[in-house]
């Protein structure tokens, strides 16, 4: 079991941020591909994850993979799937592919430092995070990641400045307010976390997220 902000971080990043990229490309992929088996391949992968079976579309998707071996989209894109599982190793050993071809994608960064953070490296996941940054410095997701991470190991000046670029970046997202009030809330300075965590929950009712408010108002309750 991680570490409950580990958790957090966990739920909101896998199943909201679009930083991890590849399957919401897969139809990209499927219209840029101009070898009819290739095409067909990706077709068959996109509707196997549409039905929910990650298992097959990463059958399928290693088949692609050997017929276009330099693709790093396809990489990352069974490195999404494995992650989506759960299965943090298998996810990293994709991703670290996809980067070897394409080192300068700030996604593929992100998505290893997300990895690293659910592996217990948290080490790894901050310089993956750093990576991130360093090739888009308008990566939100990344900035987010950090102070997570930052946070996590103690770092609170720095974990401060990363939510702060966050929030530079987009004011409007929920996520950063969450874990900055979070961080807040562990080290028992409630006002701030209030403030923070208030932010947030006004945030996520008005993009109708009933289980951003909850997880919220849960905090907000424990202060």
């Amino acid at each position: 079991m991680y570490k409950r902000i580990s958790f957090v971080l966990g739920v909101l990043l896998l199943g909201c941020v679009t930083a991890i990229p590849s399957v919401a490309q897969a139809q990209v992929l499927v219209a840029q591909a101009n070898n009819a088996e290739l095409k067909r391949l990706l077709e068959d992968g996109k509707r196997l994850v549409d039905a929910g079976d990650y298992n097959g579309a990463i059958a399928v998707y290693q088949q692609a993979a050997a017929l276009a071996p330099k693709n790093a989209k396809i990489h990352s894109g069974i490195g999404y799937l494995y992650a989506q599982q759960g299965n943090f190793p298998a996810a990293l050993a994709s991703y670290r592919r996809a980067i070897a071809i394409n080192p300068n994608n700030s996604d593929f960064f992100y998505a290893v430092g997300y990895i690293k953070g659910n592996m217990g490296d948290t080490k790894g996941a901050k310089e993956a995070y750093r990576r991130a940054i360093q090739i888009n410095r308008n990566n939100v997701s990344a900035y987010i990641g950090l102070g997570v991470t930052q946070s996590r190991m103690g770092d609170y000046q720095a974990a401060s400045w990363a939510f702060a670029q966050a929030i530079k970046l987009d004011k409007n997202n929920a996520q950063t307010y969450e874990f900055m009030g979070q961080m807040y809330k562990q080290r028992r300075q409630n006002k701030q976390a209030s403030n923070l965590l208030q932010k947030a929950r006004d945030l996520y009712q008005r993009r109708n997220d009933t289980g951003g408010v909850a997880r919220v108002e849960a905090m907000l309750q424990q202060l």
